[in-house]
């Protein structure tokens, strides 16, 4: 301990021993008791002193002095004016070093330093002095009462806690140690920059943190509460909940107090670029002005014709020269056969339970084998690896007339031995504002097409960092993800006779501002990974324009491209900055991840794992605990906590997966919440629910096909989640049997997420 302080305890002691030498030469008499009292005071380096006092109740010269101590105390215990032993565990005596005298009615008062006193308490411990005849000249017992200690309770607050910007932190403790204080060291947050300053002291920063020292060394008792702003402290844009920590020490290390505290720092959503609002171009002539109900569309002949055998998959394949189209548009279709083929258009929907009907054909139409398509191209001296069959002839025209109703199409070509389809959405440009739309994400399939070359899946280092639409699909039997992902939606929304219209990711770029007038609510569908700036920003006005948006599947919005021109046939993806890290959303800041946009985030890809109902809305007319096996598939969100969470937004359904690529355990939340605009967002989570609907998973998904029971069930929590999301603007009729399918679809595979 410091000179200075044991100084002034022997000086207390001695004036206390003194009088009660005094005492004994009044030779007053004392009737009191001993009145035994023992208490704790903060030592240095956590110790305890310990006082005892008593009144002496029989005058006589001190011998010793017999005092007990809280049982599993430690410590080298040292005292003043005399020495101190051990009698026994728990026992110590104290020897004065000189003659001590004392008379009836002193004081005794004898300090034990040193100890280190166990928690808990109160303790009864006894005090005994014993003179030099041997008789007791005072004994009693007294009460130390439970010391009293001090959490370190570290609190670390910003004055501005959002990622990207720049904030003032304070970093509190409670001191638990009495001591000099010399620093104080605060961690600070992951990715934290600039130049920053305190107040009353120096600052210092390194490898991630920030020491404190003051002017002059402070000292400081246990229980007094320290204070340390920082400031100018530049947050990284990448937030979440932190665990900090905080320690303030001597010049020798001893520590005075320690802890951590968590701080979230949670970036709001991300504003964007407002997208103009255009207005509809006129109707060209011969094109209706306004289009057939789904269920007057519905009610004409269906057939099952549209369905190509697994027996006639092979080297025939064709892509048009629009993602979609209009009424009044032309498009061109290239095929590679080298034999005659037949060119037939069905457009899909309900149809009596056959799934299509035959729009448009053309039969005995000439091919040739066209050349293979390339991989290659560079920008800014990167290598994009983009493959191409831009430079196929074209084998067709395709006139868009009046018996195109808005929908999404097939298109069917075969040469009698193999067949392919070309995709293809027909929009409704008539300005007549629709129930519902659903969204085709032709952008993702393309990111996964890896048909004459590579994909953007094709490795980190060989995949393509430019894709165009300049190519048949591989997957799908040429329909890219939509009979695994998407047919399933458009036939389920048909059957019930919604009123609903379609387009594209690349609509929503080309046409976002005029979402609003096309529809009140939107679904998205199963896999909707790749958005441009463009198409995030128009889904982001329209929600807070009062569109309501079901997100009827997992990882939407995540990767971030860039249309190269106007034509929007082709798109660029960052992927040299940060591999596949660079490409996503995400890598801008927090404040662009999926879930402040739709309520949850991409958590992993996987196989297939159960799923088993509940009790919220979403499963009315269902029995709670259902299993739907193989529900949470392909890929699955989750409500973060350190990401932004809107207001109010709840969990009604939760489940679980094993991640494809770690093996390990991943929840599943399906999240809702209710923009200040009126919007409601409902996000999925799963890519299972079109599927389900069809009865008809991808075959390298582990989801046993679908039972009746199954199908039904999904089914009604489509309908719970469209009569919910619209606001009660969509009723859904309530049979569950017009869904059935009747028309046999072969299984198909899809191209799966092998990265993280």
């Amino acid at each position: 301990m410091p000179g200075g302080t044991m100084l002034r305890r022997v000086f207390a002691t001695a004036s206390a021993l003194l009088l009660l030498s005094a005492s004994l030469i009044s030779g007053q008499a004392w009737a009191a008791g001993a009145n035994v009292t023992i208490t704790a005071t903060a030592g240095s380096s956590g110790t305890t002193t310990l006082t005892y006092r008593a009144t002496v109740t029989r005058a006589g010269t001190v011998r010793d002095i017999v005092m007990s101590i809280p049982a599993g105390s430690t410590g080298r215990i040292t005292s003043v004016n005399g020495t101190v032993s051990t009698v026994s565990p728990g026992v110590l005596r104290w020897r004065p070093s000189k003659v001590v005298p004392v008379g009836v009615g002193a004081r005794f008062a004898i300090p034990l330093y040193g100890l280190r006193v166990p928690s808990g308490g109160p303790w009864n411990l006894r005090f005994t002095a014993t003179g030099t005849t041997g008789l007791i000249l005072s004994s009693g017992t007294g009460t130390l009462a439970a010391l009293r200690t001090y959490a370190p309770n570290i609190a670390i607050t910003a004055s501005n806690p959002i990622p990207g910007q720049k904030t003032s932190l304070n970093y509190a403790a409670t001191v638990t140690r009495a001591g000099v204080l010399a620093s104080v060291r605060m961690q600070l947050p992951k990715g934290a920059f600039g130049a920053v300053t305190s107040v009353n002291g120096t600052l210092t920063t390194s490898s991630g943190y920030a020491t404190w020292k003051p002017r002059s060394p402070i000292s400081v008792a246990a229980g007094a509460r320290l204070g340390i702003p920082i400031y100018g402290v530049g947050l990284s844009k990448y937030g979440g909940i932190m665990t900090l920590t905080m320690s303030a020490l001597t010049s020798t290390g001893i520590v005075l107090t320690s802890g951590s505290d968590s701080l979230a720092l949670i970036a709001p959503p991300a504003p964007m670029p407002a997208v103009p609002v255009a207005g509809f171009a006129p109707v060209p002539a011969g094109c209706p002005t306004s289009w057939p109900s789904t269920t007057v569309e519905n009610a004409r002949p269906g057939t099952a014709a549209w369905v190509i055998p697994a027996s006639m998959n092979g080297k025939l394949a064709a892509f048009l020269s629009k993602v979609s189209a209009t009424c009044g548009d032309t498009l061109d279709l290239k095929v590679t056969s080298g034999k005659p083929v037949s060119v037939i258009a069905y457009r899909m929907g309900y149809y009596q339970g056959l799934g299509a009907r035959e729009v448009w054909r053309q039969e005995n139409v000439a091919t040739v084998v066209q050349p293979a398509p390339v991989t290659g191209g560079t920008a800014n001296g990167k290598p994009l690896r983009m493959t191409s069959a831009a430079h196929w002839t074209k084998t067709l025209s395709i006139p868009i007339g009046s018996a195109w109703a808005p929908g999404t199409y097939l298109i069917k070509i075969s040469d009698g031995t193999f067949a392919s389809y070309a995709p293809l959405t027909v929009r409704d440009d008539t300005g007549t504002k629709h129930a519902l739309l659903i969204q085709q994400a032709t952008t993702t399939w393309e990111a996964y097409n890896n048909y004459g070359g590579v994909s953007f899946y094709s490795g980190l280092t060989t995949g393509s960092g430019r894709i165009t639409s300049n190519r048949p699909y591989a997957e799908g039997q040429g329909s890219g993800q939509y009979l695994t992902l998407e047919q399933g939606l458009v036939f389920w929304a048909e059957s019930k006779g919604l009123d609903v219209t379609y387009w594209t990711n690349h609509d929503l770029d080309a046409f976002g501002g005029q979402l609003p007038s096309r529809a009140g609510t939107v679904f998205l569908p199963a896999h909707d990974e790749y958005y441009s700036w463009g198409m995030r920003a128009a889904l982001s006005q329209a929600m807070n324009r009062g569109v309501n948006v079901a997100n009827l599947g997992a990882n939407t919005a995540y990767r971030l491209i860039t249309f190269t021109d106007s034509t929007r046939r082709a798109w660029d993806i960052d992927r040299y900055t940060d591999g596949y890290t660079s490409t996503t959303w995400r890598y801008l800041g927090d404040a662009y991840a999926s879930q402040p946009l739709l309520g949850a985030e991409y958590t992993c890809a996987l196989p297939g794992s159960p799923f088993t109902t509940g009790s919220s809305w979403l499963f009315a007319g269902i029995t709670p605990g259902t299993a739907l096996p193989g529900f949470v598939a392909g890929e699955i969100d989750w409500a973060r906590a350190d990401l932004y969470r809107h207001p109010g937004l709840a969990v009604v359904a939760a489940g679980s997966g094993i991640c494809r690529t770690s093996g390990q355990s991943a929840p599943m939340h399906t999240t809702t919440f209710t923009l200040p605009s009126g919007a409601r967002v409902l996000n999925g989570s799963t890519f299972a629910f079109a599927c389900f609907l069809v009865a008809r998973c991808p075959s390298n998904w582990t989801v046993p096909t679908p039972s009746a029971q199954s199908q039904r069930a999904v089914g009604t929590m489509v309908a719970n989640i469209t009569e919910w999301v619209s606001r009660g603007q969509i009723q859904v009729p309530s049979d569950t049997t017009a869904t059935a399918v009747r028309a046999t679809v072969p299984k198909l595979t899809l191209e799966t997420n092998t990265q993280p």
